[in-house]
């Protein structure tokens, strides 16, 4: 029937037939297609890893309000920054697929920035006073003076009355009176512009820029210029003054006290130690100079790369620099004959990184003995209790035996550590075994900046920035013109941008040949197109197959693996080699076969690389979404699940949803959950870790079909529930080994 209205249409209306493509045109034709789908992928891979980094930044964002540390407007100017800067360049690559949709989200997004500026007001230099301040005069008030870190440590001195040493604070006046000098300032500016260039194609008139980072050798060029120019450049007269006295008062009666240099960035909303090293056994003599040298780290190749991705300013971020007395030591005066109960490896004081949760690992790393572990402990116990929240912080061993706090704030994410642990910082050693992470619970405690000023503005910030108050997709009102926070544009483009690359599929006529391979495992040709996105398979496909043990995706297999772990339980009963054949039972059409025309938008499809999976299908009447990415930056990684409809009345539906978020809530994913949708999402973990998630959603996809028909029964349920989980952890000891077999075309 459709080739004879074909024809009446051409005969009717004197179409043109166009001639047969030669092999020739047919080969560019998909080579084309291939390119362009490659395309529209990298601007869809760079969305979802930027999307990542804004909620990564929103979730900094909102543990602030609660942890206990200290933070200033600088904090909040830097995190509203950082996360409007990906929401933007997540609209650029939104504007690679769905113009429209990037020109309609774009309009609320400037709306949105319009509020949150009201809420944050304009930038404003420091009100600066003193260029220099006494630590005893620091406290949590001083963050925008002096920085978070700081502030933080002035806290633990003056109001909490723990031990720290004596020492000064250059602070951010004394940054603008050095940075601001006349010349200084527009030549740093001039060099660093080259970091933020502008894409017409990729910004709406009047938007801001989109930016793009240099190459590693102009960006290690730019560094040693700009770092030579600080060195050079003079210290204003009244700053010198300034910082020489204080060294006078500090040293007073000690001419071989030597100190210690904490540079701390203000304006980067850093946890611990950020990028800047500390400057350890400097005489008051060089203190004029190891000042230039905390200046200049500013312009480091990882300082600048890490401004350049999170979108901070340069001009916004200044440098405060903590000068403490930790005096030098006479081995012969001062240690007798046990220089190891003082000194580290290399001759200085000893010191280390501990975790107010964790005191006994930084004892053992350094070799304390019992007594010192004791005390250690103690401290971090008091610090931990003072400061409402578990915090990080770094000691120092004082002749007395005792420890004092050189800094601390926050516990950082994996990667700071690992940072700090290479700029001098003695980080501790990470429990993989616990998932990297100690259980760092707050309940009942209460951060002691609630109720200030900037705590306030934080809260209205955050309800501009991190609800999330879009319905569900399928809902009319999942629109533009209803996104009220930037979580919401997000959310929106993240969607509009899976719909775009499913468009695409649909549209491509060519697609099927050029681009998909059905998936050969088990001996049978499975109901699954794979499209190769870059480089997941290891091996060329056998014609229209790609076999599962070709497949070189570890994200991919780690979903295999779940869903063949065990023969689905339900009805009809079956073995395991009819499991296979009738695994997607609900979404395979007898007229379906080898031959058959793919239908992106309709079928099960995958799209792969080594690294990223996003597979969509239908099982009976639910719908299922898992996306992953799994690299070698963990904070980079996550994974996804999305989960909605059934066969049932609502009811059962909503009691679905929450039964499989309470299985995932075993499992540490973070849930959101409306009547019958569930979203379900777990990142920054290590791969090995997100792996095993990945085996759980693929078990989990196959093994909660139908169970909306028993969620009344409470009996049953619970039943399920056992079940599942004692097969889920079995599962997790082992991952069954692909199959060998050849293809078999009658099996389809």
């Amino acid at each position: 029937m459709a080739g004879l209205l074909a024809k009446l249409r051409a005969l009717l209306l004197r179409e043109e037939q166009k001639p047969e493509p030669t092999p020739a045109e047919a080969a560019a034709a998909a080579a084309a297609l291939g390119a362009e789908f490659r395309r529209k992928h990298t601007n869809f891979r760079l969305l979802v890893t930027t999307g990542k980094r804004l909620l990564s930044t929103l979730a900094d964002m909102e543990r602030a309000a609660t942890d206990g540390r200290v933070f200033g407007m600088a904090f909040l100017r830097a995190g509203t920054t950082s996360a409007a800067v990906n929401a933007f360049r997540m609209l650029s690559h939104l504007k690679s697929l769905d113009p429209g949709a990037a020109a309609r989200l774009s309009t609320r997004f400037t709306g949105i920035l319009a509020e949150v500026e009201e809420v944050l007001g304009r930038r404003n230099p420091p009100a600066c006073g003193e260029l220099v301040t006494d630590l005893a005069e620091v406290d949590a008030a001083s963050a925008d003076a002096v920085g978070a870190r700081l502030a933080e440590l002035g806290e633990v001195k003056n109001r909490l009355g723990l031990p720290v040493p004596e020492g000064f604070v250059i602070g951010a006046c004394a940054y603008e009176a050095f940075a601001g000098q006349p010349g200084l300032r527009e030549e740093i500016a001039r060099r660093t512009q080259a970091m933020y260039d502008t894409d017409p194609g990729a910004q709406g008139e009047g938007g801001p820029p989109a930016i793009y980072g240099p190459d590693a050798h102009t960006l290690a060029g730019m560094s040693r210029e700009i770092q030579a120019l600080i060195m050079d450049a003079p210290l204003p007269d009244e700053l010198v003054r300034a910082i020489e006295n204080a060294c006078a008062r500090l040293t007073a009666g000690r001419p071989d006290m030597r100190l210690c240099l904490l540079p701390n960035s203000l304006g980067e909303a850093q946890g611990f130690t950020g990028v800047y090293p500390a400057q350890v056994g400097v005489a008051c003599g060089e203190v004029l100079s190891a000042y230039r040298r905390a200046c200049a780290g500013k312009y480091s190749v990882q300082a600048m790369r890490r401004r350049l991705m999170g979108g901070i300013p340069d001009i916004d971020v200044a440098m405060c620099v903590g000068v403490l007395a930790v005096p030098a030591l006479d081995p012969a005066r001062d240690l007798g004959e046990d220089p190891g109960k003082v000194l580290g490896e290399e001759g200085e004081r000893l010191r280390g990184a501990c975790r107010t949760c964790e005191p006994g690992l930084s004892a053992r790393n350094e070799g304390l003995g019992e007594d010192d572990a004791k005390a250690l402990a103690d401290l971090s116990c008091r610090l931990e209790q003072g400061l409402g929240a578990p915090a990080l912080f770094e000691w120092v061993k004082t002749l007395e035996g005792g420890f004092q706090v050189l800094r601390c704030g926050p516990l950082p994410p994996p990667d700071e550590e690992e940072l700090g642990s290479k700029n001098g910082l003695k980080a501790p050693v990470f429990d993989h075994a616990a998932g990297g992470r100690a259980d760092h619970s707050h309940a009942g405690l209460r951060s002691h900046m609630v109720g200030t000023p900037v705590h306030g503005r934080l809260l209205e910030l955050l309800t501009l920035l991190s609800p999330l108050t879009l319905p569900a997709p399928e809902s009319p009102d999942f629109r533009a013109a209803n996104c009220k926070t930037l979580r919401d544009v997000a959310r929106l483009a993240h969607q509009r941008s899976v719909d775009a690359m499913v468009e695409f599929g649909r549209g491509a006529q060519d697609f099927s040949e050029g681009q998909a391979r059905q998936l050969w495992a088990g001996e049978a040709a499975m109901q699954w197109w794979i499209i190769n996105l870059e480089d997941a398979f290891a091996s060329p496909p056998e014609g229209r197959f790609i076999r599962l043990e070709n497949i070189a995706s570890p994200p991919f297999q780690a979903v295999w693996a779940g869903i063949s772990a065990f023969p689905w339980a339900g009805p009809p009963p079956v073995d395991a080699r009819g499991f296979l054949s009738i695994m997607y039972e609900s979404t395979t059409n007898p007229e379906i076969g080898i031959t058959s025309e793919f239908d992106f938008g309709v079928q099960n499809h995958i799209l792969l690389s080594r690294s990223y999976v996003s597979l969509s299908s239908r099982f009976g009447y639910h719908f299922v979404t898992i996306e992953a990415m799994v690299g070698d930056r963990d904070r980079e990684n996550f994974v996804s699940f999305q989960f909605r409809g059934g066969a049932a009345e609502v009811t059962r539906r909503a009691r679905r949803i929450q039964f499989v978020s309470g299985i995932l809530a075993e499992f540490g994913f973070s849930l959101e959950a409306r009547e019958d949708a569930l979203m379900a999402r777990v990142e920054g973990l290590p791969q090995a870790e997100l792996m095993d998630r990945l085996k759980i959603l693929g078990y989990l996809i196959i093994h909660t079909r139908q169970l909306d028909m028993v969620m009344r029964i409470p009996e049953q349920v619970r039943q399920h529930r056992e079940k599942i989980l004692r097969e889920v952890r079995q599962m997790l000891g082992h991952t069954p080994p692909a199959s060998s077999a050849k293809p078999n075309p009658e099996a389809a």
